[in-house]
Formats: C-alpha cells, structure tokens, sequence
C-alpha cells in the first residue's frame, strides 16, 4: 500500500519595503519554511523587495506574491488565502489588519508579533519570534541567497553608491579616491551599484578614472546586477539594498554607517560595519557619512584586498 503524505502549507508575510528588509528577514523565512520536512511555503511581500528575482532560485519559497498584484484590497487579499488551504500563517510584523484577514479566511494557526507596534531590534525580535513560534531556542538562521553557481569574479570590487536618501550616501569624492587608492595596490575591475537615480554619479566615477575598468549596474535589473556582483572580491559601500545582497551571494560586505544603526546587519557575519573613526555607534539622525574617512576604510580592508 502506498501512502501519500500531504505537505503542509503555510504563508509567510512580511510587508517591510525595500531588498534589504527582505534581506534582513530571509534567515526566519528560511527557518519557517524548514522547521518541519514536508512543508509548501508562500510568501506575501511588496514589490519594492524584488523577492521574485532575488529568491527566484530558493528551493524553500514556493509562491511569492506581491501586495500590489492584488492591489493591497483586503477583500482580494481575503480571497487569496482563503483559496490556498493555508494551515498556518507567520506574520513578521506588527498590526492587526492580516490577521483577521487570516482569521476570516478560516486559518486557525495564526503566528504574529501583536497589534500594536514596538521600537525594538527588528533583526533580534524576529529571531525571538521565530524561536517562540517554532518551540525551538537552538535555530541558527543562516543568511543564504539560492543562485545557480557561476564563476569566481575575484577580480571585481562592487562599490555600493545608492541609498534611501542623501544622509546615507559617502560622497562621491571619496568614492573616486577609494578606487584610486586601491589601484596603488591592485588593480581591480569597478561595479558600481545603485538605482537608476545614481547613473550621474556613475557616469562622473567613470569619467574621472578613464584608466580603470568601471561598469555601471544602476540601469541593469535585480537578477543582471546579482549575476555580475555574485563571486566578487568585496563589497564596499552605504548601507544600501546591495550591501545585503552582496552579503548573501558570500562577497564579504563592509557597509559604510554614518545615519543608520548597525544592528541592521546583525543578521549575518557577512557584513563588516564601518563607522565614523572615534564614534561607538550611531543611528538614525548622526548625520555623519561624511566623518567616513578613505584611509579609515583603507585599514578595514586591506586584509582582503
């Protein structure tokens, strides 16, 4: 006689915008979706992520869908769940709206962080989260981005030019000076990553250093971008959406903190966190990108280069 085992299905939603909260999550994704063998993940996100191209490879996430396909109605959201037979649904966020959409939709297993939100570490609540939902106090949350293997681009330095807003971004200048200071010791091959509102600012690095191979990636898309940043030597740069990718692909990160907490990165051992030479720490509001120093980043990195 054979018996066939269904897989349990369940939803994952995490509606934080923006690649590097998908990032940030994907360790308790990962748990959630491997915390028993013979589960069927989905997950519910924001476009803003690019979860589909990013997690396009990811052997745990079955079904990715977007709010915005759905135009964020909870009525089509209701209908959404209720169609998939889900049997528990993890909410790695505050509020009330999903689950009683989830309620509604007749899941009785709903795991969220409450109703109302808290100013706390997001990378450290959703691991007690996790640990809390999983009956589990031993997980590991390994950070992996699940690409098919390409080769080693050692040669590649990818510099990290975008970011959320001005305060977060290293000035071009030093950018410029970076690159010529790591050619006294290499010569490398330039990705400059960014988004479509930086193609100025590539366009001035590559014209201020006609010698140097540089490659701008601020016009390519999420799944070309991670195809030449995978294998690289090193990641430098603001503490940007790239930054986190970079980190999953396995290219050691340093992230440039002048005006967001480092606790962002705690996520992964991947990320090297720069700050300002003489400050213990800053945050949201310390303005201080520009106490960045290039010889300070120098000595983060040489081991590597």
């Amino acid at each position: 006689m054979v018996y066939i085992v269904n897989n349990m299905k369940i939803l994952i939603i995490q509606t934080r915008p923006g690649i590097g909260d998908l990032c940030v999550f994907l360790p308790a994704l990962h748990e959630i979706a491997t915390h028993e063998s013979n589960i069927e993940a989905d997950l519910l996100t924001k476009e803003r992520t690019c979860a589909k191209e990013t997690l396009g490879h990811d052997p745990h996430i079955k079904n990715i869908f977007y709010l915005e396909d759905h135009n964020n109605s909870n009525l089509t959201l209701l209908r959404l769940i209720k169609k998939k037979f889900y049997e528990e649904v993890f909410i790695l966020h505050y509020g009330i709206r999903y689950p009683i959409i989830c309620r509604l939709a007749g899941i009785k297993n709903i795991f969220s962080y409450g109703w109302f939100k808290k100013n706390e570490n997001i990378v450290e609540k959703s691991r007690q989260a996790c640990s809390k939902w999983l009956h589990n106090k031993e997980l590991q949350f390994p950070y992996k981005i699940y690409r098919p293997a390409v080769p080693a681009h050692k040669n590649n330095i990818v510099l990290g030019i975008g970011g959320s807003g001005p305060t977060k971004k290293w000035a071009v200048e030093n950018f410029i000076e970076l690159i010529n200071e790591i050619n006294k010791i290499k010569k490398y091959n330039f990705l400059l990553a960014g988004g479509k509102i930086e193609h100025d600012v590539a366009s001035e690095i590559i014209q201020k250093i006609p010698d140097t191979v540089i490659n701008s990636l601020c016009h390519e898309n999420i799944n070309e971008a991670i195809d030449l940043i995978e294998g690289s030597k090193i990641y430098i740069g603001n503490d940007t959406g790239f930054m986190h990718l970079s980190a999953g692909l396995g290219v050691p990160s340093f992230g440039l903190f002048g005006d967001t907490p480092t606790n962002y990165s705690d996520y992964t051992n991947r990320i090297y966190p720069i700050i300002p030479s003489g400050m213990t720490s800053v945050g949201h509001g310390s303005m201080a990108m520009n106490k960045i120093s290039v010889e300070h980043v120098m000595i983060k990195i040489k081991e590597i280069i």
